[in-house]
């Protein structure tokens, strides 16, 4: 197919072609993590379909004047008309796997990079399920390349916008009873000794956004051993200040849990040649489910 790739069939070398997030779940397969199953809508696609977009020269620091040029685009991109090649080779891949509920997931060509971290700067959208809205969610991922911040923030790394384009990875949503993120160096404190698995019941989007303070270990590398564990703050208050219960605290995940995703992050940290990711997973139907994993960018030299 001219447009569409499955997941199996991308490397690293598919960078300029899946973007980042596609290609590192090819990566993912390839190292025999259980990915969920799922395609690919390369840059081809998205430049077969976007083929006028013109940001004029303003200032990125002016938020009244970008928010007003890039909403114009963005505006443009969703009522973009998908041409019968393009909609015929997705729609041929969603069904057959089966036309499940999907993430819809932007995945940059200026992506995951080792050198900057565009995670974030584009949309994701969760549950996704029937064809026109499968559609939809990948007109809206192409407009979310032309959000406001992710304009600026490329801006401010120094990427012009005529090198940028977009991949969407359309997969099927995996179990997520737990889901989380995983570190596999200590990012706060720069210990290569150390490892921090942050988990929360439910899908882990926010989590990942920052909208939610998740359960957390601090875990030794290489065996899993936890050193050190911080549950998430809970809401619900004693019914009575009187009372105090003595149920231990427990997370989301357990000691055994806790050992077996450990594990199965440096298996994939040793597949990226040693580099420190930043990897995101799910748990679900007795087990763990890998979703995305980028090189972490914020540890010092």
């Amino acid at each position: 197919m001219k447009y569409v790739r499955l997941l199996q069939e991308l490397t690293r070398e598919d960078l300029s072609s899946a973007g980042g997030k596609g290609a590192n779940l090819g990566e993912l397969v390839l190292a025999g993590m259980k990915v969920p199953q799922g395609f690919v809508l390369t840059v081809e696609g998205y430049r077969r379909c976007i083929t006028n977009v013109h940001l004029p020269k303003i200032n990125v620091y002016d938020l009244p004047t970008l928010e007003d040029v890039t909403s114009k685009i963005q505006m443009e991109i969703e009522n973009v008309y998908l041409p019968d090649e393009v909609t015929i080779e997705v729609l041929k891949a969603y069904r057959r796997m089966g036309s499940p509920k999907v993430a819809v997931r932007s995945s940059a060509t200026a992506e995951d990079l080792p050198s900057a971290s565009f995670a974030g700067q584009q949309e994701t959208y969760l549950n996704i399920q029937e064809e026109s809205a499968v559609l939809d969610a990948i007109k809206k991922c192409w407009a979310s390349l032309w959000a406001p911040r992710a304009v600026q923030y490329r801006s401010l790394q120094g990427f012009g916008d005529s090198e940028v384009a977009l991949a969407v990875v359309i997969q099927e949503m995996a179990p997520h009873e737990v889901s989380g993120v995983v570190f596999t160096v200590n990012p706060l404190s720069n210990d290569s000794s150390e490892l921090i698995i942050n988990a929360a019941h439910g899908v882990g989007e926010a989590l990942v956004q920052g909208e939610i303070i998740p359960d957390q270990w601090l875990v030794r590398r290489p065996d899993g051993a936890v050193l050190k564990f911080t549950p998430a703050p809970k809401n619900r208050q004693s019914p009575s200040p009187f009372i105090r219960t003595q149920r231990p605290v427990r997370g989301c995940l357990t000691s055994q849990q806790v050992r077996e995703l450990a594990c199965l992050c440096l298996r994939i940290e040793e597949h990226f040649n040693g580099v420190p990711q930043d990897i995101e997973w799910s748990y679900g139907l007795g087990e763990f489910y890998l979703l995305q994993s980028r090189p972490i960018t914020t540890l010092k030299d």
